[in-house]
This record gives structure tokens, sequence and C-alpha cells, in this order.
């Protein structure tokens, strides 16, 4: 398999900055209804940091800046190879932004659409990755709420989890919460960002009801129920099902469709391995709790590659290191090349 991500960066544009928080952003990576990424480079840095700037429009706003620092926050606080790094971030500025590691590769689903579904140890490789990504997402309480095809990407080291800007923390009692909450303060003073909340049930801000990616959103989450971690199992399960087949598991459909079949019928999961059925087949129940826990999950992804059991988290962490050494072998993409020359110039700051 040859993931090919794009070749070349676009030109910035008139009116983009010519530089942010000390970074030398290099050209555009895409924007949307948030704000802008770029490619920034700047000293000691090898290759190029992905800059997520805020749409001037959403600067002013006071509430979309305590939702955009608390996607900071929690990118901060996440853990995994397979989750881009995150890098720094200025929720105070006059644009805000927010610079995480630059995962060079396509989405999924743009690799998916061009050459076909993953096989073999590809596709094994794909499913442990983003299991531990959950893992990581899910061991600060935080629960994703949007993983499907476009948000993850094909990485020459594995695959990428991406774009937290509908996540939220998952309420439950927790015996510890008072000393992780002290600790979590220090880092995110330590990282110059503004403090959570004071009760420390930090939830981001703005309205619940955007859902997610119409075809990708749990039975739940359809339902009005509560969203939890296992709405992101089921979500696994529905990626997993989607990279094997090439198919999406509910089809494409109007939305209102969509989601009668995501509550009613059964996903289209053709295709996959053995080894995958099982974990894919709990994962997508309907009732949430009849889905595994993500380390469960983890663990019997790890067993049917015919391996001992990991001993306890060092060693989940040990073999999901060595799936993606051995089986996520044929992924060689470079970062792209600067744009070719613009006759326009950036704004000065």
């Amino acid at each position: 398999m040859k993931a090919r991500g794009p070749r070349r960066l676009d030109p910035l544009l008139p009116g983009d900055p010519a530089e942010v928080g000390g970074y030398r952003l290099v050209g555009r990576v895409g924007s949307g209804g948030m704000g802008t990424v770029y490619a920034a480079t700047g000293d000691g840095i090898r290759g190029y940091l992905a800059v997520k700037v805020v749409h001037g429009r959403h600067a002013g706003d006071e509430a979309f800046r305590r939702r955009f620092a608390a996607e900071a926050r929690l990118l901060a606080r996440v853990n995994s190879p397979c989750v881009a790094r995150f890098a720094g971030a200025d929720v105070q500025a006059e644009r805000p932004w927010l610079a995480t590691e630059f995962v060079p590769g396509p989405t999924l689903r743009r690799h998916v659409e061009r050459h076909g579904r993953l096989r073999r140890g590809m596709l094994y490789a794909l499913a442990v990755g983003c299991a531990d990504a959950l893992r990581a997402v899910h061991a600060v309480d935080v629960v994703h709420r949007d993983l499907n095809p476009g948000n993850v990407v094909l990485s020459p080291a594995g695959p990428k989890l991406l774009d937290f800007g509908i996540a939220h923390r998952e309420t439950r009692e927790d015996a510890t919460r008072w000393l992780r909450l002290r600790r979590y303060r220090r880092a995110v003073r330590d990282l110059r960002l503004p403090d959570p909340a004071p009760e420390g049930e930090e939830r981001l801000p703005g309205p619940r009801d955007r859902l997610g990616t119409p075809g990708w959103i749990s039975p739940e989450q359809y339902r009005g129920g509560e969203v939890t971690a296992a709405s992101d199992v089921f979500l696994w399960g529905a990626l997993v099902a989607y990279a094997a087949s090439a198919r999406d598991p509910f089809g494409v459909a109007p939305p209102a469709e969509l989601a009668r079949r995501a509550v009613r019928e059964a996903p289209d999961v053709d295709r996959l391995p053995p080894a995958l059925e099982g974990p894919v087949a709990a994962a997508m129940a309907k009732d949430p709790g009849d889905r595994p826990s993500v380390p469960d999950l983890l663990d019997a992804l790890l067993a049917a590659d015919g391996a001992a059991p990991p001993a306890g988290p060092a060693g989940r962490a040990a073999a999901v290191r060595e799936v993606l050494r051995r089986d996520w072998t044929e992924v060689a993409v470079r970062p792209p090349k600067p744009p070719r020359q613009s006759r326009f110039r950036p704004a000065a700051d």
C-alpha cells in the first residue's frame, strides 16, 4: 500500500499572517468553519508544525474562545503515538492559535476512495492504532465523539487521530479527582493556558447539539442519550468496517435515513478478516452497555495477534508500538513541498 498525501502546500493568501507565535508560516493545509490550518516552521523545528488559527469573525466571541481554550487543554493531556502531539497554543492572542505535530499523509477517507480498502497487516494496525488513540483520549476522561475516516490520517508512523473540536469531558465519580485536578492545573499553568472551571468538571463550552458527522454517530447519540466512551467504541467499529470494505457501514443517504439505519439496522461489516469480526461486532452493539471498554477491546485485538496478553498499561503500550513497527510498513509519505512562488505576499503581523 502506498499512501500519498498532498504533494505541495497551498500558497498563503492575501491577508494571511506571515508569522504566528514565533512560527513562520510556509503554506496553507486547509480551512474550515473554525479556522485555517497552516504549515509552519521555526528555529529548532525539523519539518513542519500544523498551526490552527481562528477565523477573525470568531476571535471576538468569548464563548468561542473558551471552547478553543478547552480544546487546547484536552490535546495537551493526551499521550499516544496515534494522536497528533500538542506543541503549544496562545488562546488569548488577538487571533487564538493552536500548534500540533504536522501529520503528513492522506486521511483514511481520501486514501480508500482513491486506492481501495485496507488489507492484511495494514488493516490490523489501523484497528490497533485507533483503539490506542481512544485509550489515551479516554484515559483523561475525554470522549472524542467524531471518530470517522476524515479525522484519521495515514502517517508514516501509524494512523493518527485528529480534530477534537467537538470532544468533551466524560463525567464520572473518581476518588482521586482533586489530586488529579491539582496536577492538571499545575500543568496548565506551565503551558500558560487559562485555568479550567473551578469545579474541575470542564466541558467544552457551547451548544451540545452538534452530534458529529451524519452516518458516523452512535445510536445513543441519535436517541439523545448520554454520550460516553462507549459511543467512541461504536465509531471505532464503524471505522474498521469502513477500512475493510471501502463502504460506509450504514451506506450513503440523507441524514434522517442514516439516523434510522444506525438505530434500527445492522451495519455492513462484510470483508472483515476473522481476527476482527468479533471485536467489531462487539463494538457496534446497539446498546452501549453491551460494548467492551477500550482497554478490553485493545487487549482482545492484541490477543488475536497470537501474542501473550500484555501486562498492564506499560505492556499494552509496548505491544501497540510493536504492531505499528511490524505491520505499518508500507506508508512512506513525505511532507508536502512548499507552495510554488506566489505573486501574493502574506500580510505582516
